[in-house]
Parts: C-alpha cells; structure tokens; sequence
C-alpha cells in the first residue's frame, strides 16, 4: 500500500538512485513513485517534474562544493600548489559524502541538455578556475610547463571517480590521497607536497574550519 506522507529527501534518494541504474532519460516519474511508495500525484506534489528532482539534485551538489561555486577556501596570494591541493581533496570528499548517488548526473550528457544549461556553466567554470591555477603554477615556476588543458580534465575525471565511492569507500586518507597524486602530476619539486599539505591545514585551521571542515565527516 502507498505510504500517505513522503518527504523530499526520500524523493531525492529514490530517483538519484534509479537514475544511476536506468539513466535519467529511461527513469519515468511514475517508477520514482513507486520506488518511494507513493503515487505520482504526491510526488507532483514536491516536484513538477523529472527535470526538477534532477535540478534539485544539482543544487545539492553545488551546495557542498566550493569548487562548482567559485569559493576560494585558501586566502588570495596562497600558492598555486597549495590551492590546487587543497582543490581537488575538497572535491574528492564532498563527492565520498554526498547524500545522494550523483552517477546518472555526472557520468552522463545530461548537463548538457539545453534544460541544465545554469549547473553546465557552474562546471565549466570550475574547469576553467582549476585551469587557471595550474597556469598560475607554471608561471611562478611551481609547476612544469605542460597541457593545461589534459591535466584539467585528467583531474576532472579524478573527481568524477569519487562520485561512484560515495556510500561506498571509507578511508579517510583518499581526499588527501588523490590530492597528492594530482600534484605529482605538475609539481616541479614532489618533495614539497607534505610541507604543501600543512600549509593548506594551517590556512584552513586558522579560517576557522579545520580539515575536513564543515561538509562533513567521513561516516564512522
């Protein structure tokens, strides 16, 4: 029998998942109902349509992460190794802690269907400030001259990874892992990287929001 009250979040949760496993285009409302346990007018009732749990799903995710909204978690003037360190294991942990499977959102075409063109351009404009970090990198003489553009999307798809551990990897040190890794990609001086990693802990200690800070604790 169908539940007579649903919230929001159980919603959420239910399409999130099915758009993972179906695909958001092979996903219909009336299978959300009914993973939910309710009919469609009460998940009308929440949301208009597929498009909108889908938007609210990217709102989500936008949310919780510093990078989709172009928020610097280190002071102006810090290095680029350290800004880029503290980048990409900020991405990694909010993606290992999100609420919601986000694999029918990120490992798809759909943003760019003309309908998400709002949460395309927020992720174009995360690619194109991570871009500009690593050239920051290379002319102060930090990085090594390289492709901008393959290391962005070689990071960009790091990042993209972590969407498929979320509820599922639990090793605390993989955000600051991967963000090693990333730095060994361009880093002219690898022997640096444990010095970059307390500096960005200090600048995020004396912020006032310690790693992991304030998105969220790895489940215990």
């Amino acid at each position: 029998m169908a539940r007579s009250k649903v919230t929001p979040d159980q919603i959420l949760r239910e399409a999130a998942r099915l758009f993972a496993t179906k695909g958001f285009h092979g996903t219909s409302t009336r299978e959300i109902a009914e993973a939910v346990g309710v009919r469609q007018p009460s998940l009308f009732h929440h949301f208009a349509s597929k498009h909108e749990i889908a938007r609210a799903l990217y709102a989500y995710d936008h949310g919780r992460s510093p990078g989709l909204q172009g928020r610097r978690e280190v002071p102006e003037g810090t290095s680029a190794a350290v800004e880029l360190y503290q980048g990409v294991r900020r991405e990694i942990l909010v993606e290992m802690t999100s609420a919601y499977d986000l694999r029918g959102l990120y490992l798809s075409a759909l943003l760019e269907e003309p309908e998400f063109a709002e949460w395309h351009a927020a992720y174009h404009d995360a690619m194109a400030r991570t871009r500009g970090v690593i050239e920051r990198g290379i002319a102060d003489g930090e990085f090594a001259a390289t492709r901008t553009d393959v290391v962005t999307e070689i990071l960009d798809a790091t990042i993209n990874q972590a969407v498929r551990w979320s509820g599922t990897q639990r090793e605390r040190s993989l955000p600051d892992d991967v963000a090693v890794l990333a730095l060994r990609l361009v880093i002219l001086r690898p022997s640096r990287i444990p010095a970059i990693r307390r500096q960005a802990d200090r600048l995020l200690a004396a912020a006032g929001t310690p790693w992991p800070g304030e998105i969220a604790q790895l489940p215990d």
